[in-house]
């Protein structure tokens, strides 16, 4: 044997401690009844990432989870990081937990991941929705980084935030750009708004076959929206030669996606019958039931009308109005006016008058012109006395007389006699448009509009600033009236009363002015009596 050195020594009388101690500890476990752990001599080894995407597809994500927190925690990979920040998200094999999610994706965008990039920023973009704080600049720039590297997904958002003016102001051709890179890469959502874009010319020059093209595309690759667009386009030949057998084909594609608006049509189909298609009562109860289940108003409308008929579905008044009820309250304004008219008439549902009229009024409200044709024959037939005030009358029944209604003209004739000057302004402006009687509808508007009636006042206005009705083109005259309009609080009034003040000399806005003040002196008051009458 050699001579021992001072460092080899050394070395082995620390092996020798470290074992004596390792006894003793031992032995001291030992002595408080614990049981000595096994020695493995080494750690265990790190899952490997194939192992957890195999648990993936198992569904076992339990072992996801846990695989994947070492790989992000020890390894400290991109991947991993982004992978396990998206399960804590989704809240698989675990409590779902936003905050964390969110620490775990920004470590993987620290590493340029471009995915995690990409959901961090959607995260912030949804804000309360997915547990968080909306945030848009700060997703604004996330996207950026991962769309400058070609992710289609960031494209794809980065795209929309710019099309509607999220960041700032609507950049349409940036958005058109991004839509674009990600279309290329047949990312489908943004095949299809793009699409709309080349249809609409917007952040592009219009051009109709690129937009078919890309909407082609993307229902072709499965898009349900672009599927049911395209059945549109087939069906009314706007865009491209009609061909309805065609059109259904893409319906009933969408319908089976779950689309709502192409079960509804293609329910409706069923129900009218159409080339390639016979009426199917069955068939029109399964798809107009499907859209009207996932809360589409417009096939709650159908099956009422479909019940009410009673030519392919069964004829049912109460299940018609019940679900033009539930149309209604949904907001759909033809719903309302249908039940209105149910509750008119007591057919499937009691007699109620009143309920009718408030149906009516806020289908009214709601654009529906059948419900204001509606509540001016009841005026004309005098079935609104003492329930409604006559001058709130006036707009249906000026509808009712421009739409050739019997008895329209009359009752607002009387009206305007008796001094309701709403009755003389709808009057007068019919009667101003109609060659012969263009006299008497300025006369009856002056009158009403020396009353105080704005809509008269705006009326006149606009008559003299263009030279219409058979009046001589008079700015003064124009100003004046627009003045009086805009000092009620009538905006567009004041608006284009200063267009007309831009062609006058000073002299003319004086004498306007002058005018205008005359004119308030004068002004009567309103001769009718305005209340709802209860004498009948």
């Amino acid at each position: 044997m050699g001579i021992m050195t001072f460092s080899t020594r050394a070395i082995l009388l620390v092996g020798i401690l470290l074992h004596a101690g390792a006894v003793a500890a031992q032995d001291t476990s030992a002595a408080a009844g614990e049981t000595p752990p096994a020695t493995t001599g080494q750690a265990d080894p790190l899952p490997e990432m194939a192992e957890i995407e195999q648990a993936w597809r198992r569904g076992d994500f339990t072992t996801v989870r846990a695989g994947l927190k070492r790989l992000a925690e020890e390894a400290g990979t991109p991947l991993a990081q982004y992978r396990y920040g998206r399960v804590l998200f989704e809240g698989r094999g675990g409590p779902r937990d936003v905050e964390g999610a969110m620490a775990w994706l920004q470590k993987a965008v620290d590493q340029n991941q471009a995915d995690a990039a990409t959901l961090l920023a959607r995260i912030l973009l949804s804000g309360e929705s997915a547990g968080t704080t909306r945030d848009v600049p700060r997703a604004a720039a996330l996207l950026q980084r991962a769309a400058t590297r070609g992710d289609a997904e960031a494209q794809y958002y980065l795209g929309l935030l710019l099309r509607t003016g999220q960041t700032g102001a609507p950049d349409p051709e940036g958005a058109f750009n991004w839509l674009l890179a990600a279309a290329e890469q047949d990312h489908l959502d943004a095949a299809y708004q793009l699409s709309q874009m080349y249809a609409r010319g917007e952040g592009t020059a219009a051009d109709t076959a690129q937009a078919l093209a890309w909407l082609t595309k993307a229902a072709e690759a499965g898009h349900m929206d672009a599927q049911y667009d395209l059945a549109n386009a087939l069906a009314s030949g706007q865009e491209v030669g009609q061909d309805l057998p065609a059109a259904l084909g893409w319906y009933r594609r969408a319908a089976e996606a779950g689309q709502p608006l192409a079960q509804r049509s293609l329910g409706t189909y069923y129900m009218t019958g159409a080339e390639g298609i016979e009426p199917d009562g069955d068939e029109a109860l399964r798809w107009l039931n499907l859209a009207a289940q996932a809360g589409d108003p417009g096939a709650m409308h159908n099956l009422g009308i479909g019940h009410l008929e009673g030519t392919v579905l069964a004829q049912d008044d109460a299940l018609a109005a019940q679900w033009f009820a539930r149309a209604a309250e949904e907001g759909l304004a033809r719903s309302m006016t249908q039940l209105a008219g149910l509750k008119e008439t007591g057919r499937g549902t009691e007699v109620d008058m009143a309920g009718a009229v408030t149906l009516y009024r806020t289908a009214v409200e709601r654009g529906d012109p059948g419900a204001a044709l509606r509540l001016a024959r009841l005026t004309i037939e005098g079935r609104l006395d003492g329930m409604v005030a006559p001058q709130s009358a006036v707009p249906w029944v000026h509808y009712a007389m421009s739409q050739g209604e019997a008895g329209a003209e009359d009752w607002l004739q009387a009206r305007a006699d008796e001094g309701m000057r709403a009755a003389q302004a709808a009057l007068g402006l019919e009667l101003a448009g109609r060659e012969g009687q263009q006299a008497e509808g300025v006369a009856l508007l002056t009158k009403a509009a020396e009353a105080g009636e704005i809509v008269a006042q705006l009326a006149l206005g606009e008559a003299w600033a263009r030279g219409e009705y058979g009046l001589t083109q008079d700015y003064v005259q124009a100003h004046a009236w627009l003045n009086m309009a805009a000092a009620s609080g009538h905006a567009a009034a004041a608006e284009r009363r200063d267009v007309v003040a831009q062609l006058m000399t000073p002299e003319q806005i004086a004498e306007a002015q002058a005018m205008t003040r005359r004119l308030f002196a004068a002004q009567t008051a309103p001769k009718a009596d305005q209340t709802v009458r209860t004498d009948r």
